[in-house]
């Protein structure tokens, strides 16, 4: 075995010890049942996609989704009045809804990850007249409709662009709630309700309807704050190695493109502590492994 060979494979094997290169896991056993998941109405289109996807591999596993708001859904699995009996998975747009499920001890420690970003778009009725350039376009209509900050993730970033952008107050009397961000899109999309001139919502949301609404404008993405979805695997879950298998699959390298053809974008995956330090002795290394090549240069020379 010549040295340069060693030398990778000790490289390699320090790597894989600290978590720079993921190891193949074991062939685990077959694993089956249902996975219930609660998950963002944004995610209505795109997240049965991803479950097509994984059942590719682990056919005998079957989801039972409910779309809503994820405030909502937070406050109905801290009560227990959730239409699904057992939630595996819940998935989240926004810090806040997570954030009170693990302080309610919710969740099982470790599974919770952040995974996609989103952006905000202002959309009209498809056949509307109306110019938007900006945020304060919106004083010049009759009615707005965003999510009910209340429970509605996405009416909690709207309302944070009308702060930013100086029309909190002015707009208010304007403001139309929605139950949900697909409640949303449909209110401004719907031919009976010809007083709402605008909308707030996902830009996913509004990629879903092109047929029935227009992008007017997209607010500039430091005027909110930024919009996260994570997901975490639930303490009441009744199947245990599905949920977390397909937990992990949700940030995997073949479901984020799923995601992202839908328009979200993928949130990088923090390097861990151990990768870091893996990182670190592979650079240090290679920096020594360059030096004496040089060093040996200078002497010949």
């Amino acid at each position: 075995m010549n040295r340069r060979y060693k030398l990778a494979l000790a490289t390699a094997s320090i790597a894989l010890a600290f978590g720079v290169i993921p190891a193949k896991p074991a062939q685990a056993a077959t694993l089956s049942g249902p996975i219930y998941i609660d998950a963002a109405a944004s995610l209505t289109d795109t997240l049965p996609l991803v479950e097509t996807l994984y059942q590719k591999s682990n056919p005998n596993v079957t989801f039972i989704n409910n779309f809503g708001a994820s405030g909502t859904l937070a406050n109905q699995i801290l009560t227990g009045t959730n239409p699904n009996p057992a939630v595996d998975i819940f998935f989240s747009v926004s810090q806040a809804p997570l954030d009170i499920l693990q302080s309610a001890n919710k969740l099982i420690e470790g599974t919770r990850q952040d995974i996609l970003n989103n952006t905000l778009a202002i959309i009209t009725p498809i056949n509307s007249t109306i110019s938007i350039s900006s945020v304060q376009d919106l004083l010049n209509v009759r009615q707005v409709v965003i999510g009910n900050p209340a429970f509605v993730p996405a009416g909690v970033f709207a309302q944070q662009l009308f702060t930013n952008s100086g029309i909190s107050q002015q707009i208010q009397p304007k403001l139309v709630f929605g139950t949900s961000v697909r409640d949303v899109l449909s209110l401004v999309s719907t031919d009976t309700t010809d007083t709402i001139d605008a909308g707030v919502v996902y830009t996913t949301d509004a990629l879903t309807a092109l047929d029935k609404v227009k992008i007017a404008y997209t607010p500039p993405i430091n005027a909110y704050s930024p919009i996260v979805y994570g997901s975490a695997v639930l303490q009441q879950t009744q199947n245990l190695d599905a949920a977390r298998d397909f937990n992990s699959f949700l940030r995997s390298s073949q479901a984020l493109p799923v995601f992202q053809a839908s328009g979200f974008s993928a949130i990088p995956e923090p390097m861990t502590t151990g990768g870091s330090i893996a990182a670190g002795i592979v650079g240090l290394m290679m920096k020594r492994k360059v030096k004496a090549k040089a060093k040996a240069k200078a002497a010949v020379n």
